[in-house]
């Protein structure tokens, strides 16, 4: 037989808001118990409430508790227990209110004896930190990401942290997004959404991008495969938006500076004086030095244009023409220096 569990906790939206908990004396196929719900602004109702409970459960409740000169009505509720172990549904009363919930798992399991047969399950949380490359996005990117990033979650509300005139603001993910238009570029956010999940623990998504420092994202969870799972498609999306080049070059200091070395090695025996082979590899050595700090200062990890929604070629590709542009002049100024070394003086 299908059991429902006996106690939840949770909240209520529409009409009504407030703090949800359901006591049930019976939670089997048939339901009865109890529902106290704590309105925002109207305060304690009670009803006992009873019902059936199969693929999904069907509730009638009638009031036996109120304030004073607050009217109340009897209560018809639909809903299921989804994926994730939560009761989510709707609700409506002969007042005509109406709206939906969504409510937590809160039994309390006595602790097993020592001779019990049956070990203790172990409470586990799972965590994923992914870390990403140089990002370039821009106003439908963001819109993009923090849907994805909020999908899955029922009550939890996202909440955005990012730079301004030179300090921090956070705001809920909304009315962040009304105001993406005037916010400009950034060189930082944080979008974080969590809920309770089971245990106690909460499931919790951050993303966290920075123009000088590490992106990364981070999931938590009881569930491996959801945890897992969230992570890996969050990554996924920013991974298409990711600067190839200049992630190369933040990692490992490479590129075709590579090439630039090599040709050093190469061309340094051309040099007879070994005063000019140390004048030769100390200056080729400041230039890749230079290019790896400029790379370091003027080319961000993470560039956030709030102000574009749709991104031109250019604004996309800015910073590989950047870098190999850099590399070439690099290049070209180890060439020159070679030649003047190398030269023949004319009698």
């Amino acid at each position: 037989m299908n059991q429902l569990g006996r106690q939840w906790a949770g909240r209520v939206y529409g009409t009504n808001t407030g703090n949800l908990f359901i006591d049930f004396q019976e939670s089997g196929e048939r339901l009865r118990g109890t529902l106290r719900f704590l309105d925002n602004l109207f305060g304690l109702a009670i009803y006992d409430v009873e019902g059936t409970y199969s693929d999904g459960f069907k509730l009638k409740g009638k009031p036996i508790q109120a304030h004073e000169n607050v009217a109340v009505g009897e209560l018809e509720v639909e809903g299921i227990l989804n994926s994730q172990g939560h009761l989510q549904g709707s609700w409506k009363s002969t007042l005509g209110t109406a709206g939906t919930f969504v409510a937590f798992p809160h039994d309390i399991v006595p602790p097993q004896s020592k001779s019990s047969e049956t070990p203790m399950i172990p409470e586990q949380m799972h965590n994923k930190n992914i870390r990403l490359g140089a990002l370039r996005l821009f106003q439908n990117d963001i819109v993009h990401l923090l849907g994805c990033a909020k999908q899955d979650f029922v009550s939890g509300r996202m909440v955005v942290t990012y730079d301004s005139n030179g300090g921090e603001v956070t705001k809920y993910e909304d009315d962040f997004l009304k105001d993406a238009s005037g916010i400009g570029t950034l060189k930082y956010l944080k979008a974080t959404i969590q809920e309770h999940e089971a245990y106690g623990i909460n499931r919790v998504v951050v993303i966290e991008l920075r123009a000088f420092g590490e992106n990364e994202v981070r999931v938590q969870g009881v569930q491996e495969s959801w945890v897992i799972g969230k992570a890996e498609m969050i990554a996924a999306f920013l991974r298409e938006r990711q600067n190839a080049l200049v992630t190369k070059y933040k990692k490992f200091g490479l590129s075709l500076n590579q090439f630039v070395f090599l040709g050093m090695l190469v061309a340094m025996p051309s040099i007879l004086s070994w005063q000019k082979r140390t004048i030769f590899g100390a200056t080729v050595f400041a230039l890749l030095t230079l290019l790896l700090w400029l790379h370091a200062r003027f080319i961000p990890n993470a560039s956030i244009k709030m102000t574009e929604a749709q991104p031109t070629w250019f604004a996309r590709m800015w910073p590989s023409l950047a870098s190999w542009a850099g590399t070439v002049l690099s290049a070209l100024a180890a060439s020159w220096l070679f030649y003047l070394l190398t030269k023949t003086p004319t009698p």
